[in-house]
Formats: structure tokens, C-alpha cells, sequence
């Protein structure tokens, strides 16, 4: 973004700052608030990326689910499940540009979808899993 004089932006410079701030702040809270629906199908697909995992929100029923992960990132990741602290399932690393698929049975409860490889979970690479 260029820096500008604020004598050269003037009033009609100030609201295209506001505008464009607004529009930032409105791409963040959307991006960040995504939630998918696992549909009949029971198969959620889930993207991996340096430091982020989309969506970071899935809704699904209880019984067998798919989980369809792709790593679109540069480094190799993996996606690990777990409920109430215990494990539910994990993937191999995936190395970048792969797929691999999971299949698990879900109970009512949180779990956590996050990549365990290295420090990714702590750097933001993990999701919630809200089951029903």
C-alpha cells in the first residue's frame, strides 16, 4: 500500500482509507468464520495449507465420516482427530499436492482436526470438528 501526504489524500482519501479498511476487516471475519456442512454423503474435505486448515469449522452427524484432506502447501503435513484429549484418528504425512482419505466413527462431542507435524498446530494449523 502506498504511503501518501495526508494534505495530497484530502476528504476523498480518507474515506477510500475507511472503505479499504473495511473491506479487510470484512474479508478477515468472513475467512476466519467459515463453517462447512457434511452433507449425506458423509464426506468432508478438508485443505491444508502452511499454517492453516479449511474449513476451520465442519458440522457433521455422528456414525462413519469420510475426511478427503489435500495438502495444498508447500511442506508436508498430516490431519489428526481427536476427542475429549484421546486420538481418533490420524493420516500418514502427506507430502504437497497429495490426498489421502480417513475414515472414522464419530460420537457427539467437539474434536479437534489438526496437523501435528512440527509446531503446525501451534502456529494456527488446526480446526474444530462440532458433532451431532
Amino acid at each position: 500500500m502506498a504511503v501518501y501526504d495526508r494534505a495530497m489524500l484530502g476528504r476523498g482519501g480518507a474515506r477510500v482509507t475507511i472503505v479499504l479498511a473495511a473491506l479487510a476487516s470484512a474479508s478477515v471475519i468472513s475467512g476466519c468464520s467459515h463453517t462447512q456442512r457434511v452433507g449425506q454423503d458423509h464426506t468432508l474435505r478438508i485443505a491444508l495449507t502452511e499454517y492453516r486448515i479449511n474449513p476451520q469449522h465442519a458440522i457433521a452427524s455422528a456414525g462413519p465420516l469420510t475426511i478427503v484432506v489435500h495438502n495444498f502447501g508447500r511442506l508436508t503435513h498430516n490431519l489428526s482427530l481427536s476427542h475429549d484429549g484421546q486420538p481418533s484418528g490420524s493420516t500418514k504425512p502427506i507430502p504437497p499436492g497429495q490426498s489421502v482419505e480417513l475414515t472414522v466413527s464419530v460420537v457427539h462431542g467437539t474434536y479437534v482436526m489438526a496437523s501435528t507435524i512440527l509446531d503446525d498446530q501451534a502456529l494456527g494449523d488446526y480446526g474444530t470438528l462440532s458433532v451431532s
